[in-house]
């Protein structure tokens, strides 16, 4: 019996060493699960730590894609429009180029009537300075500024639409006339473009009309006044020439100069014929 209670007491003993030392090493075990596992969260930490974030991001994501697209096409309709302003402009200036073209050849037209008119008072001034009587001078002084007066007074009437019923003179009738052309110029810059362009082409037409006319006018004259000189040529009674008839002398041959080619070329064709016309 002794025997067998000490057996029981070592088997509970070591029974208890036994536990102590899985409990031991269960504990070792935990232990090393918790570290392994504390350093896989800090290696693999999540960047979203709520499902709402993930959704956050993406709708951020969408209203900036949304954004990018309304503001591509806005800049794509601003392109359009400068497109259309650029074509409207180009088109707007290709007219005023066309209008500035026309208004030159007008005014080309015009500086060669001026001109036309400055050779005749050039012309008019000459044959004025020409006379030597200083009573004559003062003479013909007074008629120019006569005709001056009538010129300006028909002008004077065609543009004011009044006559000199008042006798002013004639610096005053040109400082109306000019009044007069400053008021029109300012009525013209408050009209339309489409009707100022339009009434200097129908202005142009009556001109060149007028001048074609007045050309044919002209033209008709000096055939007139020739065909008069003519039949008094023809009326006249012919001139007897007397002694003997006055001959011009005639110009010397011209003597032209054979330059070395020329010379070696006659030479060769001279001996060419000596050689075979000449036995």
């Amino acid at each position: 019996m002794r025997s067998g209670h000490f057996s029981k007491e070592w088997q509970e003993k070591n029974h208890c060493d036994t536990c102590i030392i899985w409990y031991l090493h269960y504990n070792k075990i935990l232990d090393e699960i918790i570290c392994d596992s504390i350093d896989l969260k800090n290696q693999d930490a999540l960047y979203f730590k709520e499902p709402q974030q993930l959704i956050n991001l993406l709708s951020e994501l969408e209203e900036t894609n949304l954004s990018l697209i309304q503001n591509s096409q806005d800049t794509e309709e601003s392109l359009k429009q400068v497109k259309n302003d650029m074509d409207k402009s180009e088109t707007k200036m290709n007219e005023e180029t066309n209008c500035l073209k026309q208004n030159i050849g007008i005014l080309k037209e015009k500086i060669n009537i001026e001109e036309i008119r400055s050779t005749r008072l050039k012309r008019f001034i000459d044959e004025y300075s020409s006379i030597g009587d200083e009573k004559s001078n003062v003479e013909d002084r007074t008629n120019i500024l006569q005709q001056l007066h009538t010129e300006v007074e028909n002008v004077y009437k065609n543009c004011v639409g009044e006559g000199n019923e008042a006798s002013i003179n004639t610096i005053q009738m040109l400082t109306n006339i000019e009044n007069k052309l400053e008021k029109m110029f300012e009525i013209i810059e408050c009209l339309p473009y489409e009707m100022v362009i339009s009434a200097e082409k129908i202005k142009e037409k009556e001109r060149r009309l007028f001048l074609r006319q007045e050309k044919i006018l002209t033209q008709k004259k000096h055939q007139e006044e020739r065909i008069q000189k003519a039949l008094e040529r023809a009326k006249a009674a012919p001139k007897k020439l007397t002694g003997r008839r006055v001959i011009e002398r005639s110009n010397p041959p011209i003597i032209q100069k054979l330059n070395q080619e020329d010379n070696e070329e006659i030479l060769r064709l001279q001996q060419e014929l000596a050689y075979y016309f000449v036995e």
